[in-house]
This record gives C-alpha cells, sequence and structure tokens, in this order.
C-alpha cells in the first residue's frame, strides 16, 4: 500500500511538473496581479488563454477523483481560473525584478505544482 501511495504521488507531482506546459495548457506564464478583467481582455488576443480548475484537473492521473481535485484545489488557494500564455513561454533568463515575487510574471508549476501533486495525492 505504501509503494502504491508513493506511485500516486509521484505521478502527481511529474504531472504538477508537466501541468502548464503541455499544448492543452499553453507555456504556464501568467500575470500575477492582472486583474479579472484584464484576464478577460488577454483572451481576446488568442496569445492567452483561460484554464479552470476543471481544465486542470483532467491533467491529473488516471484514478484521480476530478471533483475532489477541484474541491481539493480550491479550497487551499487553487484559483477558479488562470490565463497562460497560449504560444510561448515568456520571462526566462530574464533580469525583471517583477518575475516570480507574486506581483508581475509568474510560472504555474512553481506557483502551483506543491498544490497539485497535494490534490492529487489528497484524491487518488
Amino acid at each position: 500500500m505504501i509503494f502504491k501511495r508513493a506511485g500516486i504521488v509521484i505521478a502527481g507531482v511529474a504531472a504538477g511538473a508537466l501541468l502548464f506546459g503541455t499544448a492543452a495548457s499553453a507555456h504556464e506564464c501568467f500575470i500575477a496581479n492582472r486583474s479579472d478583467r484584464g484576464d478577460v481582455m488577454a483572451t481576446n488576443s488568442g496569445r492567452w488563454i483561460a484554464l479552470t480548475a476543471e481544465d486542470i484537473a483532467t491533467l491529473a492521473p488516471p484514478g484521480t477523483d476530478q471533483a475532489c481535485f477541484v474541491d481539493y484545489w480550491i479550497s487551499h488557494g487553487g484559483p477558479a481560473s488562470v490565463t497562460v500564455r497560449s504560444n510561448k513561454t515568456i520571462g526566462e533568463d530574464s533580469a525583471n525584478p517583477n518575475l516570480a515575487n507574486g506581483k508581475g510574471l509568474e510560472h504555474a508549476e512553481e506557483v502551483f505544482g506543491a498544490l497539485f501533486g497535494a490534490a492529487v495525492e489528497a484524491c487518488s
């Protein structure tokens, strides 16, 4: 049982590492301080897409209870939706002081990876 649980956790962490790097989930960059209206306007550009908690749950390993995942995700501080870049990863190797400080450009894997793994563990 311990090995099965460890396998589930490892699968969850691996999926979390890929969380926002798949074609379905764009390139995992988002603007932390953008308003809800700003997110909606960004999606009009065709370069940003909105992912809901339900979309993120579909990236969990098979056997993960999707409804449980969404409930856990939201109740533990995950966003109901996040707007991510759809055509490229931005900010890599940047000297921008607003990169990865919770106020500007963020990478979802770094911000939400641990929560993703915890939700998978709790709901598998």
